[in-house]
């Protein structure tokens, strides 16, 4: 949701739970192999060592962010009352994309319990486009998302805060979410929170701190949900580099980054590239993109870029920001990444809430849609 991006650099381990045996389409089964071993999952994206496949073939995925799509069309759910139907961008999208978008705990909770025809309908409609989606858990600012997330929400409030238009707690919230659509393979990964990081309730940075509070948030949440969903990915959704206020990300400042995506509970490194449209390869100070594409690997983890922002001020300079999208998907992509999803849909050029945002809106007709297509698996 804006960006840049940080790292540096060290161990490795990983701890991978063995994926059960379950599926078809939306409904899914267990089963058996001829020799007896379990059926390995159809239709789930899944990561084989710094690369995702799916049903044994390599997956690269591009795609958009269009975060309010969850959010239920009304006027005080995250500016959705601009998409009462996410068929509506969809529609404008080719086939076969990943959309990245908001599932807060608020967009679903109604008179003191959860339903969920909102998250249906966005998986519905996705599948229908033969997409997947990457729904993100929880927002590190309030916006949206009830409160800010600072460090004492990362060690213990996550497990025991009710934010304000919440039911429950984010681990409870999380438990549930996770459980419910355990078996539904449009759905690529989880993203626990989005651009997470540990800062202190005054906004600086205790590092050392930040970093074990985040690590053992990530071991924590994260093995919840592979022990409830052993069919998904999971994404914890810190980043490296530099954030819009020129500071590395609390919590995965240099080699930092390389030990937290070394956790058990995250199975895909995210980074933001922002603020850099000339540059294929993003922010060129280290920590950037070919660090952090270094520090996953090491981990043996696959890394995406979920959020990549270019601004463009009319409809003149569209055709010269679809070339650079171009450009950097191509460097990007060669250099190690497995995805990548434009910052952000819009209904129109002149509007996009945040406000803030307005000129990173992709709309109809965007030439960078067919961008989308260039790129992705076939």
């Amino acid at each position: 949701m804006r960006v840049f991006v940080r790292f540096r650099n060290a161990r490795t381990i990983d701890v991978r739970l063995g994926l059960l045996a379950v599926v078809t389409a939306s409904v899914l089964y267990a089963g058996q192999s001829a020799s007896g071993g379990a059926v390995p999952p159809a239709g789930f994206v899944k990561a084989q060592g710094t690369q995702l496949v799916l049903d044994g073939t390599p997956f690269r995925f591009t795609g958009v962010n269009i975060y309010m799509a969850a959010s239920g069309g009304t006027p005080s759910s995250c500016g959705g009352e601009l998409y009462p139907n996410v068929g509506v961008p969809l529609s404008h999208t080719p086939d076969g994309i990943v959309v990245r978008f908001w599932a807060f705990q608020q967009f679903f909770v109604s008179q003191k319990s959860f339903r969920w025809e909102q998250f249906d309908q966005v998986l519905a409609t996705a599948a229908a486009h033969h997409d997947k989606v990457i729904p993100v858990l929880a927002n590190q600012y309030a916006y949206c998302d009830g409160v800010l997330k600072t460090a004492s929400w990362y060690r213990s409030g996550y497990r025991t805060a009710i934010a304000p238009g919440d039911l429950t707690t984010y681990r409870n919230y999380v438990s549930r979410i996770v459980t419910h659509y355990a078996n539904n393979p449009t759905i690529a990964m989880w993203q626990l929170v989005n651009e997470g990081e540990a800062v202190n309730s005054d906004g600086t940075c205790d590092e050392a701190e930040a970093f074990n509070d985040m690590r053992a948030f990530s071991d924590n949440v994260g093995a919840m949900v592979h022990r409830l969903d052993p069919n998904h990915l999971v994404s914890l959704g810190a980043l490296a580099g530099y954030s819009g206020s020129g500071a590395q990300w609390c919590g995965s400042a240099n080699g930092d980054y390389e030990e937290l995506m070394a956790s058990r509970g995250t199975d895909v490194c995210d980074f933001h590239d922002y603020g850099w449209p000339t540059e294929p390869m993003g922010p060129p100070p280290a920590p950037n993109l070919t660090s952090a594409i270094q520090m996953c690997h090491t981990d043996d983890k696959p890394i995406m870029v979920a959020e990549t922002g270019i601004y463009a001020h009319g409809s003149a300079e569209l055709p010269s920001r679809a070339a650079e999208f171009r450009a950097k998907f191509s460097a990007q992509f060669v250099a190690g990444v497995v995805g990548e999803l434009l910052w952000d849909w819009a209904v129109k050029p002149d509007y996009n809430n945040p406000a803030p945002d307005a000129w990173y809106g992709i709309s109809p007709g965007d030439p960078s849609l067919s961008v989308l297509h260039s790129f992705r698996s076939e």
